[in-house]
């Protein structure tokens, strides 16, 4: 799990192995403010980030799931 920072928004993101073992998925969780603090609130649930190709690094998976959450952000679609 790593947790980063864009502007106002906390990001977690996450990757896991997929059933088969042959690939990782990508899931992303979107916080405005700081978990840190008692007034984070939880923009976007956890959730899994479709990707048109397979990650086979828990990297690769970790870039996809931090592109999605830029696009988010940028769109403000949260």
């Amino acid at each position: 799990m790593h947790i980063e920072v864009m502007g106002q928004y906390e990001i977690v993101l996450e990757a896991f192995r997929n059933l088969s073992n042959t690939a990782w998925t990508p899931f992303v969780t979107i916080y405005r403010g700081r978990s840190a603090s008692y007034q984070s609130i939880c923009v976007m649930q956890r959730q899994q980030v479709d990707t048109d190709t397979p990650s086979f690094s828990r990297d690769q998976a970790i870039d996809a799931a931090r592109r999605f959450a830029a696009q988010r952000i940028a769109r403000g679609r949260l």
